[in-house]
């Protein structure tokens, strides 16, 4: 049976800048020494992913994105070809043979072309099927299928089912199974996994959202609250820098030169990025990747130009809720004059993982700094923003420093079920160049800090890791 939804869903990084979780596939760039064949649409035809559960009907004028789960099948969506070069990026061929598989550029997602679709995609209802226990039986699976992390999280799957099943099948064929879904899920305390029904929304959020009094009023306590009073610190009397810093890159970026111990030194750079998207006014999803990484590379084109002739820049990402990964890789790109590997990962399915898909920093060709660096994370470094720290931890003059990142660097693998409620689930295994896997606890930094209150003074809550990030760089050697 096939649910169609009228709205677009998408895998996703983790954004915080988006009241909308369900948009926003990671989208993808080329470098060319990749390309053997390269274009911004996937041809004609029918394609299978590799893992993902996915088939994609790519006809004149449209394209139609089907969820496929053993003899199952969904309409996910009908989209437009811009629309899905938007949402999944470009796509390379992998041998110069016209059958040949493509994959995407930097995600490594990989298609084989069909004959035909499955019976089950060609024949099935368009017509949403509520059943309570189609509908679990199906959430069950997928995820029994896809997801990746219930060793890491100590769920038994199996015993979730035994537990969670009778429930559901309890209920009248037009009962409400969210909240037992819901439940359901939270036990996997993994904030890549989402279920809405278009009006309410389950996921797991590490900080609830709370009110705190602090020095200066209320405090508000939810994943990003520290963001903006950073930026007050920054650009207020107390800040560490020579001059308030300046924004740039749709506020996305704030940056300037840090206070010198010794008269006459240029002294240190400082760049803190709040977002792995959208550097450009007006951007969203809808735009085009490319675009959106120019934006990040004008805006960075004005930061490193202010900062031209430090000895060292301090990167701070300790309020970074994530994006895309082209973008990490192009903030990172910003620092080495050499190429880097920086990650690879494998999509995970029904017990086994998929070939290995290694990426690598490659150099920007605009301006660059490649001094030394000390990074700042926090728990606060989400998603994307973990994998722009691995990029940035595998130049050669890094420095880690604060907390580990939240620790989940899967993409979201989004679905929907058969009443067309739309989920997402985390189904890939990242890892650093070492094989060092970071999902759910995080990226861990060299030098670990305790946490901040956050109803401690600016100076404590922000300045002291950027004071201690100016230490470690006085006993930094010149980056090579």
């Amino acid at each position: 049976m096939i649910a169609m939804v009228s709205f677009q869903v998408r895998g996703i990084k983790g954004r915080r800048t988006h009241p909308v979780w369900l948009m926003g596939w990671l989208l993808f760039v080329c470098h060319s020494a990749l390309a053997l064949q390269s274009t911004k649409e996937l041809p004609s035809g029918i394609w299978q992913t590799q893992g993902y559960g996915s088939i994609f009907q790519v006809e004149p004028g449209h394209i139609s994105l089907f969820d496929v789960l053993g003899s199952q099948c969904l309409l996910r969506a009908r989209v437009t070809p811009a629309q899905f070069s938007g949402d999944y990026g470009d796509w390379i061929r992998n041998s110069p043979d016209a059958s040949a598989s493509w994959h995407l550029i930097v995600s490594g997602m990989t298609v084989d072309p069909l004959d035909r679709l499955p019976p089950a995609c060609a024949n099935a209802s368009q017509q949403p099927d509520r059943d309570p226990l189609k509908n679990f039986d199906y959430l069950w699976q997928t995820f029994d299928t896809h997801y990746a992390f219930f060793g890491a999280h100590g769920v038994n799957w199996q015993a979730v089912r035994e537990q969670y099943r009778p429930k559901v099948a309890a209920l009248p064929k037009d009962g409400d199974p969210f909240p037992i879904f819901a439940e359901m899920l939270a036990l996997l305390k993994d904030t890549h996994v989402r279920l809405s029904d278009g009006k309410r929304v389950a996921h797991v959020k590490k900080f609830p959202v709370v009110i705190q009094a602090g020095p200066n009023g209320p405090v508000l306590l939810d994943d990003h609250y520290l963001e903006a009073g950073l930026v007050a610190y920054l650009k207020g009397a107390g800040t560490p820098l020579e001059a308030p810093a300046k924004s740039t890159g749709n506020d996305q970026i704030a940056y300037g030169r840090l206070r010198s111990k010794r008269a006459a030194d240029s002294g240190y750079g400082y760049i803190a990025i709040f977002s792995m998207d959208w550097f450009g006014k007006g951007e969203n999803d809808n735009v085009p990747l490319d675009t959106r990484v120019q934006s990040l590379q004008t805006a960075m084109d004005e930061a490193i130009a202010a900062l031209q002739g430090v000895k060292g820049i301090v990167v701070d990402l300790r309020y970074n809720g994530g994006g895309e990964d082209a973008i990490a890789l192009a903030i990172a790109g910003r620092f080495t004059h050499v190429p880097r590997p920086a990650w690879s990962k494998r999509a995970y399915e029904k017990g086994k993982t998929h070939a290995t898909f290694h990426m690598s920093v490659q150099p920007s060709s605009g301006k660059a700094l490649p001094v030394p660096i000390v990074l700042l994370t926090s728990d606060f470094t989400v998603s994307a923003a973990e994998t722009a720290t691995m990029a940035l931890r595998a130049l050669p003059a890094t420095l880690q420093i604060g907390q580990p990142t939240r620790g989940v660097l899967s993409d979201r693998l989004e679905k929907i079920l058969p009443n067309g409620w739309p989920f997402s689930l985390s189904n890939e295994i990242y890892m650093d160049p070492h094989g060092t896997v970071f999902e759910v606890n995080g990226v861990p930094p060299d030098i670990v800090t305790k946490a901040p209150s956050p109803t401690a003074p600016d100076e404590q809550r922000f300045g002291r890791d950027i004071a201690m990030a100016v230490d470690k760089l006085d006993q930094m050697p010149p980056a090579k």
